[in-house]
């Protein structure tokens, strides 16, 4: 019998549901220019639910390599901005 796959305990992503002041500025023109971009920041926390974070995290398994893990719906909500820019790993974080 195959051992069991372990997976990573991971804090969850707890956005802000509430918009500071500098959100509501930026979010005034974001809403006519980078729809997707108030969209994602409007809903996120109705995207990233505990369910859906949780099939997330699902997917990881600790293998001990690479960098501190970042939550995976912080995870997913960078590439689908990264995506949506068309920008690589190496433009993001350079």
């Amino acid at each position: 019998m195959a051992p069991a796959e372990e997976h990573m305990a991971f804090e969850r992503w707890t956005p802000r549901q509430d918009y500071t002041k500098r959100e509501e500025f930026l979010l005034r023109r974001l809403r006519r220019t980078r729809k997707l971009f108030a969209f994602l920041r409007d809903h996120r926390h109705e995207l990233f639910d505990d369910g859906f974070q949780a099939e997330l995290e699902a997917m990881y398994r600790d293998t001990g390599a690479g960098r501190e893990p970042v939550p995976p719906a912080l995870l997913a909500m960078i590439v689908l901005l990264q995506s949506y820019l068309g920008m690589s790993d190496a433009e993001l974080w350079s």
